[in-house]
């Protein structure tokens, strides 16, 4: 549904591993201009072991959206996405995390908010990674905001933080299938297998026709052969031709009736 790069330009499948599409997040924010945009260079992102390329390509952990220096008067809010969803499913929530705005450890400490709920508080990444321009991503399971066809994703600064600041690098949301394992309705997969399934048996209804007619040849081939292997015999024991005179050195036959006058 949703692959978003903060802060940062479209990436198309030429630029992701996986062949994916992120688009830019700007179109999203509740309030524009509520929301700084910063970048580092992308060779200085640290992957992990269990943070690859695969998972985000290094563009989405080298740009982010950020509270600094944001066009507000009041400092302490929160930067809102508001993303339309469809209200009958769960949607599978992933945020990614990279801290290129400090310069030092243990100094960013914020909250990721979800549908006006706080989902990840205290966020603190020195603590999490242990390093800066590190990224990690945290995994969410949630419907839409109060049935509504929307879904919301904040990021503020927490009270305990030395200053207000918040970073989000980048968001999918991902449409997770409902019982019926659709994510068009409620009608079940299942339906469809089994048409398929019905499909299947064409061929082999086809493939059972064409060796009955076969066997059915067969059998009239064996027929006729017996039948001229029969009159054959029958041919030796009264012949339907005589001799004519002899004539020169050759001896020839024809065929006579053998009507009675």
């Amino acid at each position: 549904m949703y692959r978003l790069n903060m802060g940062g330009p479209k990436l198309t499948r030429q630029n992701d591993t996986l062949g994916r599409t992120w688009e830019n997040d700007k179109k999203y924010l509740h309030v524009n201009g509520s929301a700084a945009s910063v970048s580092v260079i992308p060779s200085i992102i640290k992957y992990t072991e269990s943070v690859t390329p695969e998972i985000a390509p290094n563009w989405v952990y080298a740009t982010a959206q950020t509270m600094g220096n944001a066009n507000v008067a009041n400092l302490d809010f929160n930067i809102t996405w508001v993303l339309p969803v469809d209200p009958d499913f769960t949607n599978f929530v992933r945020a990614h995390f990279c801290d290129i705005v400090s310069t030092s450890l243990n100094t960013l400490v914020f909250n990721l908010f979800i549908n006006s709920e706080n989902a990840y508080p205290d966020i603190d990444l020195s603590t999490v990674i242990g390093n800066l321009d590190v990224p990690v991503y945290k995994d969410f399971v949630c419907n839409s905001s109060d049935n509504l066809s929307t879904l919301t994703v904040s990021i503020g600064p927490d009270s305990v933080a030395d200053y207000q600041n918040a970073v989000l690098n980048g968001l999918e949301i991902l449409k997770i299938s409902n019982e019926a394992r659709s994510l068009d309705g409620l009608t079940s997969v299942e339906n469809f297998v089994l048409f398929t399934s019905k499909k299947t048996t064409k061929p082999a209804l086809v493939i059972g026709c064409v060796l009955a007619g076969l066997v059915a040849i067969v059998g009239l081939l064996l027929c006729y052969c017996f039948l001229v292997v029969k009159r054959s015999k029958t041919g030796n024991q009264t012949p339907s031709w005589l001799p004519l005179p002899l004539h020169g050195n050759s001896l020839t036959m024809t065929k006579v009736s053998t009507v009675s006058h």
